[in-house]
């Protein structure tokens, strides 16, 4: 009998191997591949590694493709919560697909197993405007991935607090998703904002008071607080927030600030029904006008569904053209 292995493999960095080239070698999947927007400065992840705060345990783990870098993913504990984080997660997108991501995930889960990490929750933020898109996976498609190994969002409005907040707060809506143990299908809002608050004060707050100016971080403390109210805001008068899993996926933000429009079958039928009519009108009329009034009309309508962007969309998925 012969036993196949997985060529994916994660190795595993702390503060004792902060220094160390390999950590350099994922680091470098991290810039290539992670959004500018929202990056982290790798010097600032190496700071932490090698120092880290006494309120968390810093990870960061890296994975592997026979041995090459391809992924990198940071993770850190905070023991008060008990939560985990796991953040600037990054993978090469010509590695296997999808098929990356789930060894990726499989294998952060069995360090943590082997490490009897106890946690309530494990936390994730996903940026939901694809125009500053945060990682090579887009938006909906790694939510969808997340919700797949067990990850569900919080029903609700939330905003990550990237320091972008200050002068681009719409860009920074996102998805919170949460695995529990046990598994949860709602929190208490209580327990909730009490979550958001240790994101927005300690895993956020305390990272940029140590790394931004004292004017810098005044002005973002000041737009993280604004986006905090808005949060407790959307749950007030809830007893719980819900936390979809698998079905029925409701995010209160859009994952594209221009989503395309999604028509009626009463409209394929009329826009695949021109050139019947067309054809009718000239077989019937067997005048040279008739002919050329139709045709100036169809190509009048075909150009302006080819210039108008969301008309281009809906004749190119009229005829499965795009997504």
């Amino acid at each position: 009998m012969r036993r196949l292995t997985s060529a994916f493999a994660v190795e595993v960095f702390d503060r004792r191997n902060a220094r160390s080239e390999r950590l350099a070698e994922f680091f470098a999947i991290y810039v290539q591949f992670f959004g500018p927007e929202h990056r982290t400065a790798t010097n600032e992840l190496l700071d932490f590694l090698a120092d880290p705060p006494a309120d968390r345990q810093i990870t960061y783990f890296g994975l592997t493709y026979n041995d090459e870098p391809c992924g990198f993913a940071t993770f850190m504990y905070y023991p008060d919560g008990p939560i985990g984080i796991i953040d600037h997660l990054v993978i090469a997108p010509n590695l296997r697909g999808v098929g990356g991501f789930f060894s990726f995930c499989d294998l952060i889960a069995s360090h943590l197993e082997k490490k009897k990490v106890l946690f309530d929750h494990i936390v994730v933020e996903v940026m939901l405007n694809e125009q500053h898109m945060a990682s090579s996976i887009k938006p909906m498609l790694l939510v969808r991935l997340m919700r797949l190994v067990g990850f569900r969002v919080a029903k609700t409005a939330y905003w990550a607090p990237d320091p972008a907040i200050v002068s681009d707060a719409a860009g920074c809506k996102a998805a919170l998703l949460f695995v529990s143990q046990p598994e949860r299908q709602e929190l208490p809002t209580t327990e909730f904002i009490r979550l958001v608050e240790l994101i927005y004060e300690v895993h956020y707050g305390r990272w940029y008071e140590r790394t931004m100016s004292a004017a810098d971080h005044r002005r973002y403390l000041t737009a993280s607080r604004d986006l905090r109210r808005r949060i407790e805001a959307a749950v007030a008068g809830q007893q719980r927030v819900v936390l979809n899993g698998m079905k029925h996926l409701d995010l209160p933000f859009s994952v594209d600030p221009n989503p395309p429009a999604n028509p009626s079958t009463l409209f394929y039928i009329l826009l695949a029904a021109i050139p019947a009519v067309v054809g009718v009108a000239v077989a019937f009329a067997q005048e040279l006008w008739v002919t050329l009034a139709s045709l100036v009309g169809v190509v009048a309508v075909i150009a302006l569904f080819a210039i108008h962007p969301k008309l281009r969309r809906l004749l190119m998925r009229a005829f499965r053209l795009a997504e």
